[in-house]
């Protein structure tokens, strides 16, 4: 009886409170301007440029694709 209130109830209390007291490793990021991370993420794939995030991001301007299925024979 006494493992099973170690191992459910004391170790994860324990550890939680613990996670509390570490000090981290690594600074916090104190870049502004990248709500979801996508800089950080793309600077770890394919290496940083320095640059700092937009501001505010502006939508492509991209048109619609149309494709012309009129030159395609049926097939029989």
């Amino acid at each position: 009886m006494l493992i099973p209130i170690l191992i459910f109830i004391v170790l994860p209390l324990a550890l939680i409170v613990l996670a509390f007291k570490i000090k981290p490793l690594a600074g916090q990021d104190e870049t502004r301007g990248d709500a979801l991370g996508g800089m950080r993420a793309a600077g770890g794939m394919f290496g940083s440029h320095g640059l700092a995030p937009d501001e505010r991001s502006v939508r492509e301007d991209t048109e619609r694709i149309r494709l012309k299925l009129d030159d395609v024979k049926e097939r029989p």
